[in-house]
């Protein structure tokens, strides 16, 4: 059995709404409800933490007020910060985090994921990238450095799966760093001697940020996932 705790604390403001992308409906679904769908779906899933922020509380648990596996944490103002908080919470000896704006991850994925930290090993999910990949000579270049082989690239997906142990370690030690990184499997990395395995994410597993990617939302559920 695992816990999965899906950071809900932003704004969503890069979508151009006007309010939380995750209340945005498609099939009569906010986007929230599609992702969680995925993990009430699995009967391994035991416990959902959904962080988010004071503002969204009372709509999120009028969305979920029906799903007892369900829970709220209030977030922090950075995903991390927001993990960290959810972190104390929880109930298995596994714990995935994934994005609330990935409605799309495969029950393949989840199982992947959830077996190999089983073994001990912090996972990520990632996908090849298809385009060839340039370095800058830094930030404010323009004056390519050198090209990156594609085969050594991953781009990284979630969720991401760890011994839950050892991401409360990990994060509690960049805490006390006060240290940040954009992903749990950088903390881990950074923080542990714990190695971190690659399984084969989705190309279809995006996360929505943008407007234009409504529209690839629109099509993926045409199509039936």
């Amino acid at each position: 059995m695992y816990t999965v705790i899906i950071p809900a604390s932003g704004t969503g403001s890069r979508m151009g709404l006007g309010y939380n992308k995750l209340f945005h409906k498609i099939a009569k679904r906010t986007i929230i409800e599609h992702t969680v769908a995925v993990f009430l779906n699995d009967i391994k899933c035991s416990q959902i933490i959904i962080t988010t922020n004071e503002k969204d509380l009372p709509n999120m648990e009028t969305i979920f007020k029906t799903q007892q596996r369900v829970e709220f944490v209030l977030g922090g103002i950075t995903r991390q910060i927001s993990v960290f908080k959810a972190l104390s919470n929880i109930k298995q000896n596994i714990v995935l985090i994934h994005d609330a704006a990935r409605p799309f991850v495969t029950q393949k994925i989840i199982d992947d994921c959830y077996d190999t930290a089983q073994q001990g090993f912090g996972v990520i999910a990632g996908i090849t990238s298809k385009d060839t990949i340039k370095q800058r000579h830094s930030t404010a270049s323009d004056i390519v450095n050198r090209t990156i082989p594609r085969g050594e690239l991953v781009l990284v997906q979630t969720p991401q799966a760890f011994p839950t142990n050892i991401l409360q370690k990990a994060h509690q030690l960049a805490n006390n760093a006060f240290v940040s990184a954009t992903d749990d499997a950088t903390l881990v990395e950074n923080h542990t001697e714990v190695q971190i395995k690659i399984i084969e994410g989705c190309y279809k597993n995006i996360k929505f940020t943008t407007p234009e990617d409504l529209a690839y939302f629109e099509f993926l559920m045409k199509k039936g996932r």
